[in-house]
């Protein structure tokens, strides 16, 4: 596995191999009494003895991505674990015996973005023989191809080497409805329909803020007691990512087929997210909802790899008619699996904030904004010190917006604490990085101070309606799987995409008509879990 130069193993001072001192909790069952001593056999295992005299087997510890995700005893996840089972060398092997699976791959549009940037720099980062390939392929259009021309070649390549009979699905698609699904709940919460999460409402859309919030622990004030210190918890948005979107909506609308759901991401912590508990298929055999995570950089060396095998033509019974294109896509894909790649507003990440700010404006206030919501004149935007940490705040009139504008000071502090006149009518914030993580959790601490020595509610000491959250630096685009390529330019061709509004498309519709009704909550919602802190006993207490 090639890593990017944004992280690798030895950069970190705080890893820790699973196979030498990673700490697992093991959970010891009550009733068998308080350990005494422990004694080794003479066919290795470890026999313990309780107060009483009673002995015991132990059972030999193993740890996967569950138990990493369960645990809080280091920071960084063991990702020796992490890349032995989603890696480039399982998805090969998965390939020398396909007739178990109905291989169907989904291609990321920010991974999507980085391989076409790459083609089209002619990065050094990319293997000569893929790019020959792509010349070839693309012919007189060498000079001028774009995201869609880039994706339709993959696709033929994975075809002619058998890997699937499907088309390269997009997460786009899953977007659509992650994005329509975040707007629903937060106009629910904000009109007192629903109480969970509570606002501030955050993404959970990146696995690793998730990982984060779910391990971080404060003490509250007293007058939250009764809450547990995982309180940001109860600030994260319960919709699906748009990977376990499309992963639940798939696993769970295909009947009488192992699907095997192989999907192209920007970043490594999203192996992590498919490998939560939460998205499991529980039927005959326990699955997982997606089967395997690629790294961009890693779905570069398998295009690689598969460019070393002979081309096969698949049997006419193993494509028509294509299994999901009857059932899913058909006719907007037909056989060539071909579609116009499209974009929604807003930061590369996906646009959360402006899809949900632009649906809250129209439902709370009957303000109809642009899709590119700071098009509009009672729209003001500010960074809060650096690019990533980006403040959007809708005015009930240009004329607010243009007088908020003339008295805000210059600085980090949100407008909301900055006590000056007009007041907005949403503030909503986009924050990329674990410096503005910090920064986010740190103000909404002390938006519960302020509520408690105030004794006024949270909600009118909270900085911001709601958070567009994300771990990189810079959002998705620039995750650490992406391929060597600058920020800039990557962001050129993201955006160079057109601009579409939700739910717009035949491919989103059609997903979105797979749902049932009756499956809505598990399919389009998840949960999180507080992971405690681990209080490590002395081994040296232990008899031997």
């Amino acid at each position: 596995m090639n890593f990017s130069t944004a992280l690798k193993l030895n950069d970190i001072d705080d890893y820790i191999a699973p196979s030498l001192e990673c700490i697992k909790p093991v959970k010891i069952p009550t009733e068998v009494g308080k350990t005494k001593s422990i004694s080794i056999g003479e066919d290795g295992t470890y026999v313990a003895t309780n107060d009483l005299g009673e002995k015991y087997t132990l059972s030999k510890a193993k740890i996967d991505l569950n138990d990493c995700l369960a645990c809080s005893g280091c920071i960084t996840t063991a990702e020796t674990i992490l890349v032995s089972q989603h890696s480039v060398d399982s998805f090969l092997d998965l390939l020398k015996d396909s007739t178990k699976h109905e291989i169907v791959m989904a291609l990321s549009p920010q991974s999507l973005a980085s391989l076409t940037t790459s083609l089209q720099k002619r990065s050094v980062s990319l293997p000569s023989s893929l790019i020959e390939y792509f010349d070839s392929e693309l012919g007189n259009s060498s000079d001028g191809f774009g995201m869609t021309e880039v994706r339709d070649i993959c696709w033929r390549l994975l075809h002619s080497r058998g890997v699937t009979s499907q088309p390269l699905l997009d997460t786009t698609w899953s977007r659509d409805i992650s994005l329509f699904v975040a707007a629903e709940e937060y106009i629910k919460v904000a009109k007192g329909e629903a109480n969970t999460p509570i606002l501030p409402i955050i993404t959970g859309i990146c696995p690793g803020w998730v990982c984060y919030a779910e391990k971080t622990h404060f003490k509250l004030p007293p007058t939250f007691n009764d809450w547990d210190e995982s309180f940001l918890l109860k600030h994260i948005s319960l919709v699906r990512s748009p990977q376990q979107m499309l992963a639940g909506v798939l696993k769970g609308s295909v009947v009488g087929r192992r699907l095997y759901l192989v999907f192209v991401m920007p970043c490594y912590d999203k192996k992590l997210e498919a490998s939560r508990s939460e998205f499991t298929v529980f039927g005959d055999v326990l699955q997982k909802e997606a089967d395997l995570v690629l790294g961009t950089n890693e779905f570069v060396s398998v295009l690689e790899a598969l460019l070393k095998q002979p081309s096969q033509q698949l049997m006419e019974d193993d494509v028509t008619p294509l299994f999901l294109n009857s059932r899913f896509l058909n006719p907007m894909l037909g056989d060539s699996g071909s579609y116009t790649s499209y974009r929604h507003a807003g930061s590369g990440s996906g646009g959360y904030a402006f899809a949900v700010l632009w649906h809250a404006a129209q439902a709370l206030f009957d303000i109809h904004l642009p899709l590119n919501v700071t098009d509009d004149p009672r729209v003001l935007t500010r960074n809060l010190g650096n690019h990533d940490l980006q403040e959007i705040l809708l005015f009930n009139s240009p004329e607010d917006r243009q007088t908020a504008f003339a008295n805000v000071p210059v600085g980090r502090t949100p407008y909301r604490n900055c006590g000056i006149e007009p007041k907005p009518l949403l503030v909503f914030l986009i924050a990329n990085g674990f410096r503005n993580i910090q920064t986010v959790v740190q103000q909404l601490k002390r938006a519960y101070a302020k509520a408690h020595s105030r004794r006024t509610s949270l909600r009118e000491e909270v900085a911001f309606d709601y958070v567009e959250i994300m771990a990189c630096p810079n959002g998705c685009l620039n995750g650490g799987a992406q391929l060597q390529s600058t920020l800039a330019d990557v962001s050129r061709t993201y955006f160079s995409q057109n601009e579409q509004d939700l739910l717009n498309s035949d491919e989103s519709k059609q997903l979105l008509s797979k749902i049932n009704p009756s499956h809505r909550q598990s399919i389009c919602y998840t949960t999180y879990r507080s992971i405690p802190k681990i209080e490590i006993t002395n081994p040296a207490t232990l008899k031997w």
